[in-house]
């Protein structure tokens, strides 16, 4: 076992999937190619017009399919699912992915129920909530299930609907006030309903210390530690990073990430020296 293989251990990883560079997006091969690397993969849902939720982070299929002019500016939510299956959402990334469609969530879930070992991240986009948590009932695979969203009130309501759901809240980082009000008014309800906290943690380009990202070091500390005495775990966003930046987050006591590279991720991680 390597130095660092205690470490790893430890760490949970989300493939977050709007912006994967090494496999298509929200397909089978993106969950399969998370889960088989040790991570956790990302499923963004939306719904059909005849109600199939489905794995698609955009509203159209513009730019992760193959659909032709007259279909790719077509909103999902007035398409059927068998109009979803005619394009391909591989091709597009590479001929080595040619035949991926784009994924009911229930076909997801059924290959989790076959793996209780696996976890899966569930993005909201727009889905009838109610469905979505009677999908994971009936799997049986809430306990393997996050649900992820900025808005506090949606995750609330899905832990009502689905209790064995974990929740995350996802707070953006671009202004670092904003991400400081979004975080004290969830720690102001007790963290109401909340399991994880992701903060977005984003380049600041006029930086002058070492530290890489417009929200502070000592507010990523001081969620950690509240986080922490609270049961509950804080994740980041690390849209970009280095060996210097990832060193740092880990030598702050962080965890979890979530990551576009998970191979370079996995790497960088593999040189972090064991105290």
């Amino acid at each position: 076992m390597s130095a660092t293989g205690s470490i790893v251990r430890q760490i949970r990883w989300q493939a977050h999937q709007n912006s994967n560079i090494e496999v298509p997006e929200n397909t089978m091969a993106a969950m399969r190619y998370a889960w088989d690397l040790g991570g956790i993969p990302e499923l963004d849902i939306r719904q059909t017009g005849d109600g199939v939720i489905v794995g698609i982070h955009d509203s159209t299929l513009r730019r992760t399919t193959d659909a032709p002019a007259e279909e790719r500016d077509r909103p999902i939510a007035e398409m059927t699912f068998g109009q979803l299956q005619r394009w391909d959402a591989g091709l597009p990334f590479g001929e080595a992915f040619r035949g991926e469609r784009i994924p009911s969530l229930d076909d997801v879930l059924a290959v989790l129920a076959a793996h209780p070992d696996r976890e899966l991240y569930l993005d909201y986009k727009e889905v009838d909530l109610a469905k979505m948590a009677a999908l994971i009932g009936q799997r049986g695979v809430g306990r393997q299930i996050i649900f992820a969203h900025r808005d506090h009130e949606n995750c609330k309501k899905v832990k009502r609907l689905a209790p064995e759901v974990r929740t995350m809240m996802w707070v953006p980082g671009s202004v670092p006030e904003a991400t400081i009000r979004a975080y004290e008014n969830a720690r102001e309800t007790g963290f109401d309903s909340l399991d994880i906290i992701q903060i977005h943690l984003v380049d600041d380009d006029n930086r002058e210390s070492g530290w890489r990202y417009r929200v502070g070091r000592d507010f990523l500390q001081t969620v950690y530690r509240q986080l922490t005495e609270a049961g509950m775990e804080l994740e980041v966003l690390i849209a970009r990073f280095d060996q210097d930046t990832l060193f740092d987050l880990l030598d702050l006591g962080i965890r979890r990430f979530a990551v576009d590279e998970p191979k370079v991720f996995l790497q960088t991680l593999d040189r972090y020296p064991q105290s």
